[in-house]
């Protein structure tokens, strides 16, 4: 057994293949995994099925080696259950089937743009998974399609490279109808967030499909969801035309007051004064946020929106709140 060390402590299963190595397995209870990007100066191009699940591929027939990496702690035995962010090879082109089954506490996948094939399966049962972050070029063909296939939950996505853009993709639900004694069944889609899913022209997403799409949520009147969207997009707007942000910032003119509310109640103060920098939100719904932030005990939260009640509070209205 081959020992490195590295950010984690991993026990790699490993297979050598025409283009580099494939991690067939790796074992390991660490909540923050990042694979290594080579192994024996060879890239890593493939990260097999099962690999990170709480079940174990059946390696008998490969040829195999492991390699032992580690950050000073002991040998790991694994643990899907603790593992609450992934960070994938740098040169990785393929995940496998059911790479993540029954990772049920990850939250976080980062993953390059040479990754071409996402196993079905890959994600099942990962349902706490909220975030992925895409080292990638916004523009080119990535395999976030296929990733969001595997998945129906929300899921907040970031190109990080060399452009950066940020989207929400909202959650769906499908279900297969029984309509005959015959057993034909018709399959049921539920939410917005499959036509999101859609937006895509041979594995490229396309924005301007994206910023249509709001209109699906808005005859859905997922409001809540939309503003969400909306200011997503305006935080990073890449490739976002002047009609497109006209629309998002009278969705927030409209339905922003809620999610200010929540960012208060949550104490992000970050997101508070980019909706306020908007401009399209009213006294009243900065009042309310106040509310929220006051009944939650956020006081750095409440300091930035008593700024702005202050400026654009009514004549004679109090400045000053009690905490």
């Amino acid at each position: 057994m081959h020992t490195v060390e590295g950010e984690n402590d991993l026990l790699l299963t490993c297979a050598r293949v025409p283009d580099g190595i494939a991690i067939l397995r790796c074992e390991t209870r660490d909540d923050a995994v990042c694979l290594p990007d080579t192994i024996d100066g060879a890239p890593v191009v493939q990260l097999g099925a099962y690999a990170l699940s709480e079940r174990a591929p059946d390696l008998s027939s490969s040829e195999t080696f492991v390699v032992r990496v580690t950050c000073g702690g002991p040998e790991p035995a694994h643990d899907a259950n603790a593992i609450r962010s992934v960070t994938l090879p740098a040169h990785l082109q393929s995940v496998g089937s059911y790479a993540f089954y029954n990772c049920r506490r990850l939250e976080t996948l980062t993953l390059s743009g040479a990754v071409t094939e996402f196993g079905g399966g890959a994600l099942m049962n990962c349902r706490a998974l909220c975030a992925v972050v895409l080292c990638a070029d916004p523009a080119a063909p990535t395999c976030l399609q296929k990733l969001l296939g595997e998945h129906a939950g929300e899921l907040d996505v970031r190109f990080d490279a060399p452009a950066s853009a940020r989207l929400l993709f909202p959650a769906y639900t499908e279900e297969l109808e029984d309509l005959s004694p015959a057993h034909i069944f018709q399959r049921r889609i539920h939410g917005a967030g499959y036509g999101y899913r859609q937006c895509f022209d041979a594995g490229v997403l396309s924005f301007r499909q994206y910023d249509l799409a709001l209109t699906g949520l808005l005859e859905r009147h997922d409001f809540v969801v939309a503003a969400r969207v909306a200011a997503r997009r305006l935080s990073v707007p890449y490739a976002l035309s002047d009609t497109a942000r006209g629309t998002y910032l009278d969705c927030l003119r409209a339905h922003g007051g809620a999610l200010l509310r929540s960012c208060a109640a949550a104490g992000e103060s970050a997101a508070i004064s980019f909706l306020l920098s908007l401009g399209v939100l009213t006294a009243v719904d900065v009042s309310a946020a106040c509310d929220a932030a006051r009944e939650k005990e956020q006081t750095a939260a409440l300091s930035v929106l008593l700024a702005a009640t202050g400026k654009t509070a009514a004549k004679g209205r109090a400045k000053t709140f009690d905490l």
